[in-house]
């Protein structure tokens, strides 16, 4: 019975659907619960190292039930997305209940959206899960987010040659600029060597077919439901993007592989990952929060991600970790005393 706890997942497109449906401070109520209540119960309820036994990890690879949560989430993401898009084309809409509805549907584009579409991502030898991925990403104008991730971000992270790897002392805000700006344009260069490689002619380039993609999904915003419209959803989609960076920024902050007498950076590392064991970021984010495992065999499902012993652990959990993001005063020093214990610890 515990593989159902991935459906608490499904509260936050719940939770939206809510929003767009209420008003005055009825409308705040998702906001406050993920961003207050979430954090502060992760930081009294004891965090869970459980790890799956190997039969049972068997078992869980070989269940379609863990697939079935990720496909459900497509259909309801979408309805989520054109319930947003009817609500703020209403002109009559107040300001207040306007900013509560960007919020909480840039926080879906961020935690299902790109998260969800990440999971799917991964699943590089099923083209169905990949065309999902794309649905998904797609709502979140990240569809390059795909082969950067796959193909950047897990062969050079904690190395200074990813744009996602946050050294100690960057700022967030300059770090999600050059994570997002630079991440884009490295992705066309990763598909054009791709493309060389393969003796391929570089018109072929998926990145011609990603930002087309983008252009046509506003395009078709304008059309069905106005500019201003297509304004709101692009602001929205760009608070949910920071969402994504604040994840980035965090996960891996401060952490850097060392690079051996070949010029080579060492292997990934359990070490090279932030780690959190806080339940409820574990099945809001389909176990994102295992992150020192997922580096390691990035293939491996959500369902058998493991907490390791020699990884790392985040202070607090993901959700409050990712509002601390956003405050750099707090992030900076709470994160370098975490840094200096697992420095001394490993010098020790």
């Amino acid at each position: 019975m515990a593989k159902f706890k991935y459906f608490s997942a499904f509260i936050i497109p719940l939770f939206g659907l809510f929003t767009f449906n209420t008003t005055g401070l009825a409308a705040y109520i998702g906001i406050f619960s993920l961003y207050v209540i979430v954090p502060l119960a992760e930081n009294f309820l004891p965090s869970n190292t459980y790890n799956l036994s190997t039969v049972e990890k068997e078992l869980a690879n070989e269940n379609f039930f863990y697939d079935l949560v990720l496909y459900l989430s497509v259909p309801l993401h979408l309805f989520v997305v054109y319930e947003f898009l009817i609500t703020v084309s209403d002109t009559s809409i107040p300001v207040s209940d306007l900013i509560a509805c960007i919020l909480f549907m840039g926080t879906i584009l961020g935690v299902n959206g790109i998260n969800i579409g990440h999971e799917l991502g991964h699943k590089t030898d099923h083209k169905f899960k990949q065309f999902l991925a794309h649905i998904l990403l797609l709502t979140a104008i990240q569809n390059h987010f795909m082969t950067y991730h796959n193909s950047g971000h897990h062969r050079d992270v904690a190395t200074p040659n990813d744009l996602t790897s946050a050294k100690e002392g960057d700022i967030f805000y300059w770090f999600a600029l050059r994570s997002q700006i630079g991440g884009y344009f490295k992705t066309w260069r990763l598909e054009a060597q791709r493309l060389q490689s393969q003796e391929k002619s570089l018109l072929l380039n998926p990145m011609i077919l990603f930002t087309s993609l983008t252009v046509f999904l506003f395009v078709g915003i304008n059309f069905f439901f106005g500019v201003n419209v297509a304004v709101i959803y692009f602001i929205t989609a760009v608070y949910g993007i920071s969402v994504l960076e604040a994840q980035n920024y965090f996960s891996h902050y401060g952490l850097r592989r060392k690079m051996k007498a070949n010029g080579r950076y060492e292997r990934v590392k359990q070490e090279h990952s932030w780690n959190s064991d806080h339940i409820i970021g574990r099945v809001l984010l389909f176990e994102l929060t295992r992150h020192s495992d997922h580096h390691h065999s990035g293939a491996k499902p959500f369902q058998v991600l493991e907490s390791k012993d020699d990884s790392p652990t985040l202070p607090y959990g993901y959700p409050a970790m990712l509002m601390l993001s956003y405050f750099p005063f707090l992030f900076k020093p709470i994160m370098k005393k975490r840094l200096d214990y697992y420095r001394n610890k490993t010098a020790a």
